[in-house]
């Protein structure tokens, strides 16, 4: 944990970082900015997500809520105003109502997921995209890291809580998520996302050549052996990208303007 720590503070000055949400005036003021004038998480932030994918989104993030132990009236308490207390303090008491999940509530998830995480994977799970590096995820957070991944076109973007949302996505059902998923689970937003064209492909790349079991039945996968195949998928698509930028040559292009 120790290291965590020292990684966070030594990669801190260099990390983007954004404050808590803005206000809706300000968020509206800066929707109907140039496109070259927003920073690069205002351009993320404004991409949309299909509809059904926001759904299951917004229930996934509840259900982490949930399990995440009850400490708001222990963080009212230490924030009691008095007569000498700061606008700042007031706000601080204001901001710890926000709806926010920290790693005991992923923890409780994966209990449920009857998966063992390894060494500090939870933890930098959170520190990944922990903007405000309390240790914990809002909204706010969580739909950038959602948007992030999904946008990410240089698979470079940690993709640690992202695997993990995914399978609780596929694996919601009837206000309860499992803990397998299967081939029918994953059809309505991979369809959203991916298209018909995609869609066979992106199911190999998730449950692999057999989708039904040897006596016929429909074949279920745990988040264990799903992040297995993600981490898979996910180098397989990063070697393929550095191989295109190998084979690339910018002096034949260099080339090619000249004789134009």
């Amino acid at each position: 944990m120790q290291n965590s720590q020292k990684n966070r503070e030594d990669n801190n000055s260099s990390r983007s970082r954004s404050e808590s949400p803005l206000s809706q005036e300000e968020q509206e003021r800066r929707k109907k900015l140039p496109v070259y004038e927003r920073t690069l998480e205002e351009k993320i932030m404004s991409k949309k997500i299909k509809a059904v994918e926001k759904d299951r989104l917004i229930k996934v993030f509840n259900a982490l809520i949930l399990l995440e132990p009850k400490r708001i009236e222990q963080e009212m308490d230490g924030n009691k105003t008095t007569e000498g207390d700061t606008k700042l303090g007031k706000q601080k008491k204001k901001k710890s109502n926000e709806p926010k999940f920290s790693a005991k509530a992923i923890y409780a998830m994966m209990k449920k997921l009857k998966y063992i995480p390894v060494g500090e994977e939870v933890e930098r799970m959170i520190w990944e995209i922990d903007e405000d590096l309390d240790e914990q995820i809002s909204w706010y957070e969580f739909q950038l890291m959602f948007k992030r991944c999904i946008k990410d076109t240089s698979y470079l973007e940690p993709r640690g809580l992202f695997n993990f949302v995914q399978f609780l996505m596929y694996a919601y059902d009837k206000e309860a998520i499992k803990n397998t998923i299967t081939v029918e689970d994953t059809l309505e937003l991979l369809y959203v996302r991916c298209g018909r064209q995609n869609l066979d492909g992106e199911i190999f790349k998730i449950f692999g050549q057999d989708e039904k079991t040897a006596d016929g039945q429909e074949k279920e996968i745990t988040y264990s052996e799903y992040l297995a195949q993600m981490k898979k998928k996910d180098f397989s698509n990063w070697t393929e990208l550095e191989n295109k930028k190998k084979k690339y040559d910018p002096s034949k292009e260099q080339n090619l303007n000249k004789k134009d």
